[in-house]
């Protein structure tokens, strides 16, 4: 049986009703999770263009794009709300270590623009926008585990998975069968892979960041809108000659399905706390919480020294992210968020990320008083960290965290979700809005037609 269609087989077993309740509460939760972003990324330029842009190239008004009451294609609503479900790297994703400095990942909330966009365009019921969307952290969760030395450190980049997530979200909503499914993702999978330099040590990050993922899930929607009419495409795509893993893995090989786990990988999903990169996530909170139980300024500060994973230094202490000119580069900065951190008391907010904290002499020069060193003890514990302060009248003052917050060994509340939420959208929602987004999308499963909850993110002009 070809990977594809083992893949297909596997998403179209998907039923609400075998979805265990933890399961189906936490995935509501990432939809929430997901809004969030969006709606707090609403007013950010690489936002505001894809939306422009979406609305000029509408085509058949299907969708909603997030935050607006305009309705747009599937594919401009996916590439423009993906945009702002990624903007301010707070979005949900999980990652599998791999050997030291290397690491499988993604943020499997990147498929959700395309649940959004055609359980609305089908008016799908929320059973199965539900039962779409865990197929969709289910395959991306499945596929990365089974790459030997994952996409990124072979110069690929981690959103090249998403044809294959867009495909059987989108054929599990139109109500496709296997063969259709899997023709789907050869369509979708061998015509758009990603480049890694949109995530890249030593190059400095720019607005493509924000769409790469919502690139390529829009080709496996667009593959299975396809399929649905009889198109064909590679059914081995994955182990074929020069297909997905003779190209990106290097060799056939190099792609080892793993047994399927007792669990779900959904639940192995980590919301994040800071709008940053997610392994950065640790040392945040080592660094607040000293800064707060010793009531330190940024004057009183010798050095700081970061031990982390041998990943996380290699890929967030790239100097050419030490000194960030936009938000897609700040928020992989260790150097820079452990400097802004210092200075907000840990308390980072994704309004903390601004031109002018940027240009800001005290953040450059306690950056420069930042430095990173690998500790093998976190190359398993990716989020983990270890912060030494050193102050400027001799104290030595040392926290580890191995499990942030947002961990799935730490879970945010439901309460902490709704702060979140706040957090990103209380400038743009009222209270009572996010109240009633954050209930819709809690009882989803009693929704009939998606296109309610979808009706309900406008926010005020």
């Amino acid at each position: 049986m070809s990977v594809t269609r083992e893949l297909s087989e596997f998403a179209l077993s998907i039923r609400y009703d075998d979805i265990p309740a933890h399961v189906t509460h936490e995935m509501k939760r990432f939809f929430i999770d997901a809004l969030a972003c969006a709606i707090g990324a609403f007013d950010a330029e690489p936002c505001r263009i894809c939306r422009d842009v979406a609305r000029e190239n509408s085509g058949r008004p299907d969708a909603t794009l997030i935050g607006e009451a305009t309705k747009v294609s599937v594919s401009s609503a996916i590439i423009a709300n993906g945009a702002m479900v990624r903007y301010l790297d707070f979005n949900d994703g999980y990652h599998f270590p791999k050997s030291p400095g290397k690491i499988g990942g993604g943020h499997p909330s990147d498929c959700l623009p395309a649940v959004f966009a055609v359980a609305e365009r089908q008016h799908a019921s929320g059973q199965a926008a539900i039962e779409a969307a865990v197929a969709g952290y289910e395959i991306m969760g499945r596929m990365v585990d089974a790459f030997a030395e994952g996409l990124t450190p072979i110069g690929f980049h981690h959103g090249s998975v998403m044809p294959f997530l867009g495909a059987a979200i989108t054929g599990r909503l139109l109500g496709l069968n296997v063969a259709q499914m899997t023709n789907a993702m050869g369509i979708g999978a061998s015509s758009s892979l990603g480049l890694g330099i949109n995530d890249a040590e030593g190059e400095e990050y720019n607005n493509s960041k924000n769409v790469a993922d919502s690139f390529m899930l829009e080709r496996g929607v667009y593959g299975a809108l396809l399929a649905a009419r009889g198109f064909t495409g590679p059914e081995r795509v994955v182990e074929g000659n020069k297909g997905f893993a003779y190209c990106l893995l290097r060799g056939v090989e190099n792609y080892r399905p793993k047994p399927v786990p007792n669990d779900y990988y959904l639940m192995r999903t980590r919301m994040k706390y800071f709008p940053t990169e997610s392994t950065n996530q640790g040392h945040l909170f080592a660094t607040g919480a000293l800064v707060r139980e010793h009531d330190l300024k940024p004057e009183d500060i010798e050095s700081v020294r970061l031990r982390l994973s041998k990943r996380t230094v290699n890929h967030n202490g790239d100097p050419a992210k030490k000194y960030p000119r936009n938000k897609e580069t700040a928020d992989h900065s260790a150097y820079f968020i452990t400097a802004l951190g210092i200075v907000l008391r840990g308390k980072l907010i994704p309004t903390s990320f601004t031109p002018e904290s940027y240009d800001d002499p005290v953040i450059r020069e306690l950056s420069d008083r930042v430095t990173l060193e690998h500790g093998p003890e976190f190359d398993q514990v990716l989020t983990g960290a270890a912060v030494t302060i050193r102050t400027n009248d001799g104290r030595v003052l040392e926290k580890r965290v191995d499990f942030p917050r947002g961990n799935p060994e730490n879970r945010m509340s439901d309460a902490e979700l709704r702060a979140k939420f706040i957090e990103c959208a209380g400038a743009r929602l009222q209270a009572a809005q996010i109240d009633r987004i954050i209930e819709t999308c809690m009882e989803i499963e009693k929704v009939a037609d998606f296109g309610d909850l979808m009706g309900q993110l406008a926010v005020a002009a």
